[in-house]
């Protein structure tokens, strides 16, 4: 994929990698039979199938050295976290349901992404992509303009951050803005620096860019778009070097995983007491704080794992414990408003919040009172939202689209250059491939507006100069 990027690796790179992911797949299971007492419950076998199912598709890409940018591959490779781990390690609120629920949760999963996988393998070669969507959007020479815009976002995240500058009306436009382009600049230099394209002066640009952003979106207590970013620029090293950057990753993951043991302590504070946010002097200080929270002795009960947090697997099991035996099938109620998220707001100043599906789902179930539905937000996830509106019919039928939807795409982009808008599509799917705990109308409407920005103003750039 991308003819700018050729990604420099070998038979044996690839074979490494392939090799790695197997073996640390079947540690991972055999960890989950080990603290089972070596007692197969029919949640634990569900639960080593997702983890099979989830995993399948990025063993194959490794083994068969597939040509194509992993979106697929990496977006099933979420369902682990958010349901396979959860699941095997018997998360604390999966206890008040009773096995046959979490296992027909659990096999909700399994339909879902053993759909996706076939859909993704019948589905034929598509014909060669339209000139319009292959093209470079970028005169050459933009490479070199990359770093500025990591470091443009950078800006952007600190005036978000401490300042009231943007004003309201504007945040969703500025936000899907900047946003896109730091994106496709973070995911672009990651691909470099894998490719050793990148200079060094440039490199550690673009580790104080990366570090600068996630220690702001950190300090908002939102640890997933810090994680999101971290994960984005991961995925774009090793998808064009097929290794992992060992070091960083052994050093950033058990930081995260510190941060995430004081998060609830620390939310409690700024949010529920109303603590003021910290300053960007006081952020030494906040971070102090925040581990010092992590490192405090506490109940055992409180000490959720970051995959238990990441969790949406007892959604699924409300879902399942509450529809259709006490509450029937939506029938496509939460997905509604999908149709005017593809309307831009200034032709339609009134239209509907994406987030309305949520507050739908939310109040089905009586999650949230009708006076504060709108200051809280509730993961389900689009399987979940699935289940709720057709049943195991809509699980399957959405798993088995989504894998169709991303065989093509792939096939599709692999010869495309990066700046084209195939190339941008597949890195903003990937940055998307994080955010499955949305429902259906914000995913797709978020997905849009950066679509609009990223690709639509290019196009339209392209379109009235070039002859």
């Amino acid at each position: 994929m991308h003819a700018e990027l050729d990604p420099v690796y070998s038979r044996l790179a690839a074979r490494r990698l392939y090799r790695f992911s197997l073996a640390a797949l079947v540690c991972v299971a055999a960890y989950f039979v080990y603290n089972s007492g070596g007692e197969l419950t029919d949640t634990t076998l569900v639960g080593l199938l997702i983890l099979g199912l989830a995993s399948a598709p990025a063993l194959g890409w490794a083994l068969y050295q597939r040509p194509w940018f992993p979106v697929f591959e990496i977006t099933c490779l979420t369902y682990v976290a958010f349901y396979a781990i959860p699941l095997l390690s018997n998360y604390n609120e999966l206890i008040a349901y009773p096995e046959s629920v979490n296992t027909q949760a659990g096999l909700l999963v399994v339909s879902f992404l053993a759909m996706a996988n076939l859909g993704f393998a019948i589905m034929g070669k598509p014909a060669s992509p339209p000139v319009w969507a292959a093209a470079s959007l970028l005169p050459e020479g933009t490479n070199r303009y990359i770093p500025l815009g990591q470091t443009i976002n950078t800006v952007y995240v600190y005036f978000y951050t401490f300042t009231t500058f943007i004003p309201h009306e504007f945040e969703g436009t500025f936000r899907a803005l900047f946003f896109g382009l730091g994106t496709i600049s973070t995911f672009i230099l990651a691909r470099q620096i894998g490719t050793r394209a990148l200079s060094r002066q440039h490199t550690l640009l673009f580790i104080l860019n990366l570090f600068i952003q996630v220690g702001l979106l950190f300090a908002q207590l939102y640890l997933i778009g810090g994680i999101s970013l971290l994960a984005l620029a991961l995925v774009g090293y090793a998808s064009s070097r097929r290794s992992l950057p060992w070091v960083p990753v052994l050093l950033v993951l058990p930081l995260i995983a510190l941060l995430h043991l004081g998060k609830p302590d620390m939310r409690a504070v700024y949010w529920q007491s109303g603590k003021a946010s910290p300053s960007l002097t006081e952020l030494p200080a906040f971070f102090t704080e925040w581990v010092g929270y992590s490192l405090a002795p506490r109940d055992a009960k409180e000490n959720n794992t970051i995959f238990e947090r990441a969790s949406l697997i007892q959604m699924l099991c409300l879902s399942v414990d509450r529809v259709p035996s006490l509450k029937p099938y939506m029938e496509g109620e939460s997905y509604i408003d999908i149709p005017a998220q593809f309307v831009p707001r200034f032709l339609w100043p009134e239209k509907p919040s994406g987030l309305l599906s949520n507050i739908r789902l939310a109040l089905y179930f009586n999650l949230v009172n009708l006076e504060n539905a709108t200051s809280v937000s509730i993961a389900f996830g689009i399987v979940a939202e699935a289940y709720i509106n057709f049943g195991f019919v809509g699980v399957a039928t959405l798993g088995l689209v989504m894998g169709m939807i991303f065989r093509r795409m792939s096939v599709l982009s692999q010869s495309a250059p990066i700046f084209s808008s195939l190339g941008i599509l597949m890195i903003l799917l990937t940055a998307w491939s994080f955010q499955i705990e949305q429902v259906m109308a914000t995913w797709l409407g978020s997905l849009f507006q950066a679509s609009v920005v990223c690709i639509g103003l290019p196009l339209a750039y392209r379109r009235f100069t070039v002859s």
